[in-house]
């Protein structure tokens, strides 16, 4: 996926989380912030997403690359 379409992907998340933020929509934008490379945004949201839902990070596995 290009980065622009991962940026528009982001800025509909960031929408939406704005309004409600579930640990699912949170989840899935630090899922593709990792992918354009945004460790600490990607981090930001996984934390946030398990103080709502511990278990929604259940299984996820992986590491942070500077």
């Amino acid at each position: 996926m290009n980065e622009e379409i991962i940026g528009m992907a982001i800025k509909a998340l960031d929408q939406e989380i704005e309004k409600t933020p579930t640990a699912q929509l949170l989840k899935e934008r630090g899922r593709l912030r990792m992918m354009i490379g945004d460790h600490e945004g990607a981090l930001a949201d996984l934390q946030a997403a398990a103080r709502i839902d511990p278990q929604l990070l259940a299984g996820l596995n992986g590491q942070f690359k500077g």
